[in-house]
């Protein structure tokens, strides 16, 4: 059991590598990144979310949504806004350019996924999701 876990192991890596570098390659002409989507997106269905809402929701350390942000900020599609009640906080917005590029991305991620899962039965995908879920519970004990 334990080459088949290895072999899975390295079929996950494989598979990790894989979707980074397509992801970039799709996303490169548009001045965003692998990771910047789903940030978008989050950005744009909870528009003045707080940045520290943020770095829990994408799973990430502070410095690298603040890292992400700023490379979204230079590029003039967020902003940034202190929180009027709790000047610790900081907000962020889309700006109008912001709510098109988070459109565009919103429908990368759908295509992406599609073709993703272009092969797969439901039950597979219902599979895939239960063992996933599985390894996540084994690391977070």
């Amino acid at each position: 059991m334990d080459n088949e876990i290895r072999q899975l192991v390295e079929s996950f890596h494989e598979f990790m590598k894989s979707f980074h570098q397509k992801s970039y390659h799709k996303l490169k002409d548009k001045q965003i990144y692998p990771g910047q989507p789903k940030l978008l997106s989050l950005i744009n269905d909870n528009e003045g979310i707080p940045q520290k809402e943020l770095t829990k929701k994408m799973c990430v350390k502070p410095a690298t949504i603040t890292g992400m942000l700023a490379k979204l900020e230079a590029n003039g599609y967020v902003y940034r806004k202190v929180d009027e009640s709790d000047k610790r906080m900081m907000r962020v917005y889309l700006t109008p350019e912001g709510h098109n590029l988070a459109d565009e991305a919103r429908i990368f991620i759908d295509e992406f996924t599609r073709e993703l899962f272009s092969d797969f039965s439901e039950d597979e995908v219902l599979t895939m999701r239960h063992l996933i879920n599985k390894m996540v519970n084994n690391l977070k004990k």
